[in-house]
């Protein structure tokens, strides 16, 4: 009989060596992961759980945040990058959409803070990471469009490295506090920020031909299937913020930080498959699901039996009360898995109506999940939001998979160059 080594390699798709490229940027998701739940068991076990909840508050606003300052351009970059020639100066334009998204972020951060009664260095921490996050999804979106994934990855993932080393060393010191904390991310992602902009806006020799103003166009399309994935992804915390104490909050958050591998193993897949897709002869829809299905149990069954041991170790029993969240927040993980097949596909090959029947259908999918949202916290509390969560990812798989199969004529054709009408 075969080993479950061998099987497990039989299923996964042979991918021309794009499997391996998962791999090697599921390396540096998992390098990242790790000092993130170092981060959080730094705050969890040295701040109060009000001061937790306040900066899991900002962390939790900044992906929503820059994703309207971005409008879009991150995807729309790597889409057209993906499978334009090399004449074409990325770069150039990659500088362009820095200089509108740099001042959206700060204006975004601004009118968060606002909204949420920030004031002081709160504030002024939440200004600069949403413009600092704007700028890093930009310049690894510039990376991850030219297939170089790994670097890519590990751009979009040097803020979160940094503010760990940082708080590690502010813990070391014995100086962590609130503030320490809130001075760490400040530095963590304007650095990573600055750093990653320059190398992304460097000039390209011999790249001459200029990007097509249908991309900025087109990003709009994918600033409402960003917006709208955010909103799923950070809206809990986010209404759980206005309607529940901080405190509550920092429960939440806290063990959600422990779940998070199921992210990261999407964020693995999508990145890479997303830009590959648009390239690729034949789509094996039935051998990825396969392949996803084998992640999902693989990730699954640990954290079924060793799930509430990990939160009491990690957080030294503070954070018990919220292991009963471990179960919902493993189905939306599940869920989410399987989303990055059909929605990889739809982002990278899959014709401009596709992305425009996608988009409505996730605005009303987004807007489901922010009423659930409300209505189960008000009956349910925490267990009502990872509920909603649930039934959110749940409808918005239906909807990709709905429509890449409307479009399953693309499946046996790759979109070759990038067009420019919109």
């Amino acid at each position: 009989m075969r080993d479950a080594r061998t099987i497990t390699r039989d299923l996964m798709p042979r991918l021309d060596g794009t499997h391996v490229r998962v791999g090697r940027v599921f390396a540096i998701v998992v390098v990242g992961a790790a000092l993130q739940i170092v981060t959080q068991t730094i705050l969890a076990r040295s701040l109060s759980k009000h001061d937790v909840g306040l900066i899991s508050l900002i962390l939790g606003a900044v992906p929503l945040l820059s994703t309207l300052a971005i409008l879009g351009q991150d995807s729309a970059i790597v889409r057209f990058a993906a499978s334009a020639d090399s004449s074409y100066d990325i770069r150039s334009y990659t500088r362009r959409i820095l200089l509108t998204a740099t001042p959206l972020g700060v204006l975004a951060g601004f009118v968060g803070g606002r909204v949420y009664g920030l004031g002081g260095l709160a504030a002024a921490t939440l200004i600069v990471l949403v413009a600092a996050q704007s700028a890093v999804t930009i310049g690894s979106s510039a990376l991850r469009g030219g297939h170089r994934y790994e670097p890519a990855m590990g751009a979009a993932w040097a803020p979160a490295i940094v503010a760990a080393v940082i708080l590690a060393g502010l813990l070391g010191l014995g100086t962590m506090s609130t503030t320490g904390a809130l001075v760490a991310f400040l530095a963590a992602y304007g650095v990573s920020a600055l750093a990653l902009s320059s190398v992304a806006t460097a000039r390209t020799p011999g790249a001459t031909v200029k990007v097509p103003e249908s991309v900025f166009r087109e990003g709009f399309l994918f600033f409402g299937l960003s917006l709208s994935f955010t909103v799923m992804v950070g809206m809990d915390k986010l209404i759980i913020g206005k309607l529940m104490p901080y405190r509550d909050l920092a429960v939440y958050a806290t063990v959600f930080a422990v779940m998070k591998g199921f992210d990261f193993l999407f964020q693995a897949v999508n990145f890479v498959m997303m830009p590959w897709v648009s390239r690729v002869g034949t789509v094996r829809m039935a051998r990825y699901n396969a392949a996803v299905a084998v992640v999902a149990l693989a990730a699954a069954v640990p954290y079924w039996l060793f799930g509430d041991d990990a939160v009491r170790v990690l957080y030294g029993g503070r954070y018990d009360e919220g292991a009963y969240l471990i179960a919902p927040f493993m189905l939306s993980g599940v869920i989410k898995l399987f989303y990055a097949v059909p929605s990889s596909i739809i982002g990278g090959r899959m014709p401009r109506e596709a992305l425009r029947s996608f988009l409505w259908f996730s605005i009303g999918a987004s807007a489901f999940n922010v009423a659930l949202d409300v209505l189960l916290i008000l009956r349910m509390g925490l267990l009502g939001a990872a509920l909603a969560t649930a039934a959110a990812w749940a409808t918005r798989y239906a909807g990709a998979s709905i429509i890449v199969w409307r479009y399953r004529a693309c499946l046996g054709a790759p979109r070759r160059g990038a067009t420019v009408d919109v």
